[in-house]
């Protein structure tokens, strides 16, 4: 059975994957004249601040995921033992996605301009792939346990990653405004709103196939019965309204909808830290319902 410590993983881990992305995303569209001669001020408390969290955020998902496992003495077989398993490529891209931030966190305060836009470039490419790797593998850490029926589809690791993704986007400009550099890039995050819908409009669809699909699915094995039954545990059980009024409701509905709303006109930093509460409380909230539906004690046994 899985623990709090596993929902923290998958929350931090994920959330930090998706800064991750979102942050090298905007790296590599920096202008090159703003950091070949001298990085700019606005640049540099941006960055330095968003993969300090980003570093923060994956650090405490490995700590949860570590403290879940329990089994601290095989910890360094993970690195050591050859084989390539869902387990063992998570903690690389956790690792190397961890180590990664650091050196970026690091360049980014210290460094007064950019030597190679070729490394640059390069450097930044690894980041974002390291970042929707950990992202996609938190939905792969779940959809790989064939016992739990519920998570055993492969709409997961999609909806993961959207969620993920979608929580890095919500969370940059607060970011930006920690880092002193709202002012000089809030015309540049605007078009971070119209993706932002995009990413939650993609979250949707994959929320509801994993929802849905269990429901519709009339097989009489076991496999699809516990599938079945933690579906309708999430969608008409105890949980039902945690589901449908925070996750769907309050997660998902109402910040696409004002993202929508705002599409034309300028958001301001108060509409920003609006969705950022709600996306964040959201996939915190979704991925304790899918947790808990997967590890119910009667689905959990229908499902081994």
């Amino acid at each position: 059975m899985f623990g709090i410590e596993v929902v923290c993983y998958l929350f931090l881990g994920g959330v930090g994957g998706g800064l991750c992305a979102v942050l090298a995303t905007l790296a590599l569209a920096v202008p090159a004249a703003s950091v070949a001669q001298s990085v700019q001020p606005a640049y540099r408390g941006f960055f330095a601040r968003g993969w300090s969290l980003a570093a923060l955020l994956l650090f405490a998902g490995a700590l949860c995921l570590l403290a879940d496992s329990g089994n601290y003495p095989a910890l360094p077989q993970l690195f050591l033992s050859g084989r390539l398993t869902y387990l063992t490529v998570g903690a690389y891209a956790l690792a190397t996605a961890l180590g990664c931030c650091l050196a970026a966190m690091v360049f980014w305060r210290c460094a007064r301009c950019v030597r190679s836009r070729a490394v640059y470039r390069a450097a930044h490419g690894l980041l974002l792939a390291a970042g929707v790797v950990v992202a996609l593998y938190t939905g792969l850490f779940l959809a790989d346990i064939p016992a739990v029926a519920f998570w055993h589809t492969p709409w997961l690791p999609p909806l993961f990653l959207c969620s993920s993704l979608s929580c890095g986007l919500a969370l940059t400009p607060l970011v930006a405004w920690a880092g002193g550099a709202w002012p000089a890039l809030a015309r540049a995050l605007r078009p971070l709103v119209a993706v932002d819908a995009a990413v939650i409009g993609l979250e949707m669809l994959c929320l509801a196939l994993v929802v849905a699909l269990p429901l519709l699915d009339a097989g009489a094995d076991s496999f699809a019965a516990a599938q079945r039954a933690a579906a309708l545990d999430v969608a008409a059980g105890a949980g039902a309204p945690l589901f449908w009024v925070a996750v769907v409701g309050a997660g998902l509905v109402l910040p696409l909808g004002l993202e929508v709303a705002r599409r034309r006109h300028a958001p301001s930093l108060p509409f920003f830290a609006v969705v950022a509460v709600l996306v964040v409380a959201g996939a915190l909230l979704m991925r304790y319902c899918i947790v808990n539906a997967g590890t119910h004690p009667v689905v959990y046994l229908m499902g081994v």
